[in-house]
């Protein structure tokens, strides 16, 4: 059973055992930190998810914190849009759980938020994502070469869209 939920401070083991990991941090954001410290997942839950227009929901799988969905939104002419990103620790790769999160996550965008279009970009190397939005409806729009700089290293992303169906 999958549900995404509002970040608690009960999250904040959970949360450093699962993101203090080079392997989930590798292709996300530089403002993913590695290592990943209490003090990370403190600010991180009293203060990050705050961020405003910002939408982000733990993923909990069978009552576990497993990782994290979220949505940001778009300013100005872009503000029927939003940037969707995830991740999930380790151990509840390949299980399917993103494909859930995502595709829940992507309902609730258009239905309740009214969005019309997502959009998704995602690290040349990380396959399993491009994997998991595709599944989802997701579709290639463009590949944009070099970039990204990220651990001394340039790369393409690989920038993927869902568009509300009238």
């Amino acid at each position: 059973m999958l549900t995404l939920r509002d970040y608690a401070n009960s999250d904040i083991e959970a949360l450093v055992a699962l993101a203090n990991n080079p392997l989930v941090s590798r292709f996300l954001v530089y403002t993913f930190p590695y290592p990943y410290t209490r003090a990370d997942a403190e600010w991180w839950i009293s203060e990050g998810v705050k961020a405003e227009g910002d939408i982000t929901k733990v993923i909990e799988y069978n009552g576990q914190f497993v990782g994290s969905v979220g949505l940001t939104r778009q300013l100005g002419w872009r503000d029927h849009l939003a940037e969707i990103g995830y991740w999930l620790g380790e151990p509840y790769w390949g299980k399917g759980i993103a494909t859930q999160a995502v595709n829940q996550m992507t309902k609730y965008a258009f239905s309740d938020l009214k969005l019309q279009k997502l959009y998704a970009p995602i690290l040349a190397p990380n396959q399993a994502s491009m994997k998991v939005v595709e599944k989802c409806g997701y579709e290639l729009e463009g590949v944009l070469k070099r970039e990204v700089f990220k651990d001394g290293q340039y790369y393409d992303v690989h920038y993927f869209a869902n568009v509300l169906k009238i």
